[in-house]
């Protein structure tokens, strides 16, 4: 770029060329000349005065060059002279360069050497600027970050620089790109200039939008330091139940495996580790760019919550080879019923439960079901070891009975309601109903005769997309629309609540509502034995009471959040049995190295709205690091979650860079902003001649000048 000598005051240089040919005009004017006398032989003496006269105008002629530098070098230190690009270049752009550096840190950058690479060609950005230029680093991965904010300190962007590490996160480049934008947008004067340093990878521009173009008068630099032909592996998915049954065959694990690479990969050993014991091994060969399921059986004979991960052995990228998981096993599923006592009809004496009852234990083949009833809700120690329960045509509850069932399921737990002839529709409304009740709908009225079986409705419509009725959608798999129902009670639902089933005529059939911590309640509009249709004859009732019983039994396994790095993970926090740890105490997370991060709980009012049932819930914001989490809280059995990296980021495919240019700049390139206003400009002069102080060492000059003239004017 070419530079050039500039004044801010120009008149005093010309003043000052004036000046100095003063002495010059004086010396002209003044000077003497010799007259030629002849005297007799004095040719000694003759050559000894042209010695003299010839020193003597030396001197003198020094001291005229002297003068004439030292009013020339004063008015140039008046002019304010500096050195700044040239005139044509400061014309259009002010002559300054802004220049915002864009080093990418998403977890792709960790392949050998690259990032490392991508440093040193970021200084090398920061060593071509000038000390009038201004420069920005903004660290982009998934968020941009500005790091360094634009300015002439370029020690503090070399420090910044020099302490930049890689994350775990994935790569957006369009969010650095937009940053970058912005920061450049209020400079009135210079180049605007971005230079993005990093593997162009393609994940980084795939939500790409025409309104992600730059400004027109904001240049594009792209410096791509990816690695030739990159190899890598990763685990992209895994499938676990979150809970495992006792059953008569293991689960399944399945981790799939994604070869990335150009190169086929073979016998590559994928590891399971369970509470940090290896469990089984897998050899795969994988084809280039391909993937494959590895797949592991599991099964536990014990009641706990285990934690694991599948592993590949090292590559390029180590961040992406592991991938965390929790789950449950159970023995069994615990269900309790409430019922009313016995009752009589005809000569024998019956229960609601009779045929539910049957249903449950016979199927324990498939699925291990422990069930037990009562007459009357049990304590609340009793309730927090069951895992569905039950109320089976229940005439009424008392005011604690009713706090003990909505405290049981706002903490996680599974209740099915069923109606029948003891139904009181308005003690259900007082005790478990209003805004926020959990029951899922308001009793109306019993309508249809059970006595006569020649007018019934029948199932009509059911939602095959739920998880309970999921099983029965293909052909030949149970027809709900076999069953007859002679008397229902209808309802209409409250709020929150959904219909999944209804009968011929528009009533619904069954309701749904979730409530509290993952609680659910599913409530049947009829009864659950014979006395109002015939469903316990049909063969869907015996799956469909096991499918509703897993179905809320087993709910983790379709609300099992899948964390990646640097999401925010909601924390459910318990209360214990006098309320202390959700309304004043304090939570403990310890990350995957054992980092531990104490949270604290504002303490609430009895009946705050933030308090659902015994819960509450507070943010943890510091996952950077993938693995797994726990959580522990006063008086509470601690429990785990995990986080796993966005392995979209271990495809290492790139953009090609002028693809890239023409993508972000379109029609609307211009290589240079138009011309500034004269003022910018003038500032601008200003603060690069205040940067440079030329006019000092020019007055530094004058005096050391004067000094020697006057000395050697003396000795004349």
């Amino acid at each position: 770029m070419p530079f050039g000598l500039t004044f801010l005051a120009g008149t005093f240089a010309i003043a000052g060329a004036i000046g100095a040919s003063i002495p010059l005009i004086l010396h002209l004017l003044n000077r003497e000349r010799a007259r030629r006398l002849i005297f007799s032989t004095v040719r000694f003496i003759q050559m000894s005065h042209q010695t003299n006269v010839r020193r003597h105008k030396l001197k003198r002629l020094l001291l005229l060059l002297m003068r004439i530098l030292m009013l020339a070098l004063l008015g140039l230190a008046f002019a304010r002279p500096f050195f700044a690009d040239a005139p044509e270049f400061t014309q259009k752009t002010g002559g300054k360069r802004n220049a915002v550096i864009i080093l990418d840190t998403s977890y792709s950058m960790q392949y050998e050497g690259v990032f490392e690479n991508a440093k040193k060609e970021a200084g090398k950005i920061l060593d071509g600027l000038d000390a009038a230029d201004a420069a920005c680093l903004i660290l982009s991965s998934d968020n941009a970050r500005v790091v360094a904010p634009l300015g002439s300190e370029f020690a503090h962007v070399r420090t910044a620089l020099n302490n930049a590490e890689t994350s775990n996160e994935h790569t957006d480049y369009l969010d650095a790109m937009q940053t970058a934008d912005e920061v450049l947008q209020p400079i009135p004067i210079g180049e605007k200039q971005v230079y993005l340093v990093g593997d162009m990878q393609k994940r980084g521009w795939e939500n790409f939008i025409e309104t992600d173009k730059l400004s027109p008068d904001v240049q594009i630099h792209f410096v791509d330091v990816r690695a030739e032909k990159p190899q890598n592996f990763a685990i992209t998915d895994i499938s676990v139940p979150p809970v495992i049954l006792k059953e008569q065959k293991a689960s399944q694990l399945v981790a799939r495996v994604h070869n990335f690479g150009a190169e086929p990969v073979e016998d590559l050993q994928v590891r399971l580790f369970i509470d940090g014991n290896v469990i089984d091994s897998v050899a795969l060969d994988i084809e280039p760019d391909d993937l494959a399921d590895a797949v592991f059986k599991v099964e536990f004979q014990d009641e706990a919550t285990h934690t694991g991960w599948v592993e590949l052995p090292e590559d390029t990228i180590g961040v992406d080879n592991k991938r965390y998981f929790t789950l449950q096993s159970l023995r069994s599923i615990k269900v309790h019923a409430v019922r009313e006592r016995l009752r009589t009809s005809g000569r024998y004496q019956t229960v609601e439960t009779f045929f539910m009852k049957k249903a449950l234990v016979s199927g324990r083949d498939a699925v291990q079901i422990d069930f037990t009833e009562s007459i009357s809700v049990p304590n609340a120690s009793t309730l927090a070891s069951v895992d569905v329960l039950i109320l089976a045509d229940v005439a009424e509850l008392s005011s604690g009975e009713a706090e003990r069932v909505k405290a049981y399921v706002a903490a996680g737990g599974g209740l099915i309601l069923t109606v029948g002839n003891n139904i009181d529709a308005e003690v259900y409304k007082q005790r478990l109903g209003g805004e926020t009740g959990l029951m899922p709908c308001d009793f109306v009225q019993a309508v249809g005769d059970a006595l006569d079986r020649e007018q019934f409705r029948v199932l009509a419509t059911v939602k095959y997309e739920h998880p309970i009725f999921a099983p029965f959608k293909e052909p030949n798999h149970g027809d709900f629309g076999k069953a007859r129902f002679y008397r229902i009670f209808q309802a209409v639902p409250t709020k929150d609540a959904t219909v999944i089933a209804s009968y011929d005529d528009g009533s619904p059939a069954v309701f749904e509502k979730p409530y509290g911590n993952l609680g659910r309640v599913l409530c049947f509009t009829s009864t659950i034995d014979r006395e109002w249709n015939d469903l316990p004859i049909r063969a869907v009732y015996l799956p469909f009471l096991h499918e509703s019983i897993k179905y809320l039994a087993l709910k983790d396994v379709d609300a099992a959040p899948n964390y990646r790095v640097g999401d925010s993970v909601e924390l459910k926090v318990p209360e214990d049995e006098d309320g202390n740890a959700a309304r004043s105490g304090e939570i403990a997370v310890f990350n995957p190295n054992n980092v531990e991060t104490r949270l604290q709980l504002k303490k609430l009012p009895e009946k705050s709205p933030l308090v659902t049932g015994n819960l509450k819930s507070v943010f943890y914001d510091d996952t950077t690091i993938p693995g797994i989490y726990s959580v522990h809280t006063s008086g509470t059995t601690p429990y785990y979650f995990v986080v796993n990296v966005d392995t979209t980021e271990s495809d290492l495919a790139a953009r090609d860079v002028e693809e890239l240019t023409s993508m972000l700049k379109g029609a609307a390139d211009e290589s240079v902003a138009e011309k500034p206003p004269t003022e910018l400009i003038a500032q601008y002069e200003k603060d690069v001649e205040k940067s440079q102080n030329v006019w000092v060492y020019l007055m530094l000059a004058v005096f050391a000048l004067t000094v020697t003239e006057m000395f050697l004017a003396n000795r004349v």
